[in-house]
């Protein structure tokens, strides 16, 4: 038996395993190939650490910092190159989420394209995140392993979803939040709920793998703090933060994206700018270099971040300049993902947000720890409109169940602020809005394709004809009857075979004619004409506009532009542009 024919958790037990082991080995292929970039040029190179120093070793390092603008005005158009040359113009969750609905064919070298070209920005610390080209290639891969096994086309849609979750659930350790991702991430106010079974196989293999070799600890380390139920009032208004930095955050990312396009005409160059700028403001925060979650676990344990500004107001600008240092480097073509930077803007505005509340009384708020973790997946959560993956994550990166009652409110609270674009373009509002389901939530397609789209056939009998040049007619068109038509182009009746074949060969076959039966009209929709048929006991319709004949459509013909119309939404894949 093929895998195709197993029942659906069957099939899916297997096919969520293979896709588990393979997006487990890209997310270490990805992580172990930036790793390599980053101590080879950054630390043996160029003695820069970008996963974080402390404020004391910051005039050492300053005079090396000095270096990174030319380092990224390298690394950023290298990137884009790189990309270019696999084929992957764009790489992130949203080709995945647009594959998905759209139901494109994703590329082999799509994978790789993701990997390499992310692991140059992120090695030579540009500002963007891991998931993105992990979701990215885990979907891919995903697609591909479901052809290689035959799986229909709505699994093989379901496969694209499934390897964007394990991707994001891998990277960042959360294997329950990115099984649910890859249902959420799908649509702003919806969930798609026939992937979670698999997307919980593929991403706790794939976690299981990734951990193997880079441990399974909590990428925040592990909350013992106790749960306090004053502190409830404070999570809402960080959520109020939370929401406007969100809102922001995705905002600079298209605006300055836009902008950048119009005002650089060439993509090189216009990387090479970016990472000059970006360089210069790692000058002054070098916690924006990279992926930034080793610089959230630093600050949230010594809280003064290195930096040539005051202190607080070195930790009131660094989730600003966290969302610059990110539209700068994504905005100029480099590659990598958005929700890493989201996360660090997130942890920025809780650590300025706690660490004010700490200044005003040590004695109540003693610990800035639970507004970083609050602050960082509210920021998330409502920049990608996933608030239910969001909170899990919480209690799987603390292992704690400690803050989620304060990330609920926070959530509750930053969802209800944030306005405008999510971090995902291709995002649509539910699976109503989906075309992967358009069959099931829109009209139903009879009644959306028009008579006129078929289009009708000039298949009738000329007013004059004889009985057998009649009988010729209808035998060429394949029917029983057929339409009589007059000089002037009207419709007169119609005339079958059955009666035709009683009379004389040279009879005029208008003797045998019979009244017609109805008719539609080019607008109508195929729904009308099946009905017309299903009244007349025919296996035709009469179109006519203005009392004029257009021509016939027949049932074979309905059938042939329903499944031209079906296989736009649940058909064979289309090649991704």
């Amino acid at each position: 038996m093929k895998l195709s024919e197993l029942p659906y958790y069957e099939r899916w037990f297997i096919a969520g395993i293979v896709i588990g082991v393979a997006v487990g080995l890209a997310a270490l292929g990805l992580y172990y190939l930036e790793l390599a970039i980053s101590r080879s040029v950054l630390l043996d190179l160029l003695h820069i650490n970008e996963f974080g120093f402390s404020p004391a070793e910051y005039s050492r390092e300053l005079p090396r910092l000095l270096l990174m603008p030319a380092v990224l005005a390298l690394a950023f158009p290298l990137s884009l190159i790189v990309a270019y040359a696999f084929r992957t113009p764009e790489v992130g969750s949203d080709p995945a989420v647009r594959a998905f609905h759209r139901n494109l064919r994703m590329r082999a070298e799509e994978a790789p394209g993701a990997i390499v070209s992310s692991a140059i920005t992120l090695g030579l610390g540009g500002s963007a995140g891991r998931e993105g080209p992990a979701s990215h290639a885990g979907a891919a891969i995903s697609q591909l392993i479901s052809r290689a096994l035959n799986m229909s086309a709505e699994d093989r849609r379901r496969a694209v979803a499934i390897g964007l979750g394990a991707g994001i659930g891998t990277i960042f350790k959360t294997p329950f939040a990115g099984a649910l991702l890859a249902g959420e991430l799908l649509y702003r106010n919806d969930i798609e709920p026939e992937v979670l079974y698999p997307a919980f196989i593929a991403s706790s293999v794939s976690y299981v793998i990734f951990g193997a070799a880079t441990g399974y600890s909590p990428i925040l380390g592990a909350y013992a703090g106790p749960f306090n139920a004053l502190y409830l009032p404070i999570f809402a208004v960080l959520g109020l933060i939370a929401g406007g930095m969100a809102m922001l955050y995705t905002r600079s990312l298209r605006g300055l994206s836009s902008w950048l396009r119009s005002a650089v005409r060439s993509s090189v160059a216009r990387a090479a700018l970016g990472g000059v700028a970006v360089g210069a403001i790692v000058l002054v925060f070098p916690e924006d270099m990279g992926e930034g979650l080793g610089w959230v676990r630093q600050l949230s344990s010594s809280v003064q971040p290195p930096s040539l500004l005051p202190f607080l107001v070195a930790l009131a600008l660094l989730p600003l300049s966290k969302i610059l240092a990110t539209s700068l480097t994504l905005g100029s073509g480099a590659k990598g993902g958005v929700f890493a930077p989201g996360l660090d803007v997130g942890a920025f505005t809780g650590l300025a947000f706690g660490e004010a509340l700490h200044i005003v009384s040590p004695r109540l708020f003693p610990d800035v720890v639970p507004f970083v973790v609050v602050g960082m997946l509210s920021t998330f959560g409502a920049a990608s409109s996933a608030p239910i993956s969001s909170m899990l994550m919480t209690v799987e990166m603390t292992e704690s169940l400690a803050l989620l009652p304060g990330e609920m409110i926070a959530l509750a609270v930053a969802m209800m602020v944030f306005r405008g674009p999510t971090l995902l373009r291709e995002q649509v509002q539910s699976r109503a809005h989906s075309p992967a389901h358009a069959g099931e939530y829109s009209v139903p397609l009879l009644r959306r394709i028009k008579v006129a789209d078929v289009p009708p056939r000039r298949a009738f009998v000329r007013h004059d004809s004889s009985v057998s040049e009649a009988l010729s007619e209808v035998s060429a068109a394949g029917l029983l009857s057929l339409p009589v038509v007059d000089a002037v182009n009207r419709v007169l009746g119609i005339v079958s075979a059955v009666d035709l074949r009683s009379g004389r060969a040279e009879e005029p076959a208008i003797r045998y004619l019979r009244p017609e039966p109805g008719h539609v009209r080019p607008d109508s929709s195929l729904e009308e004409a099946i009905n017309m048929m299903s009244r007349t006991n025919s296996r035709y319709a009469i179109v006519e506009e203005d009392g004029k004949f257009v021509g016939i459509v027949t049932l074979d013909d309905v059938v042939r532009a329903y499944e031209r119309e079906a296989l736009k939404f649940s058909g064979r894949p289309q090649a991704s542009a």
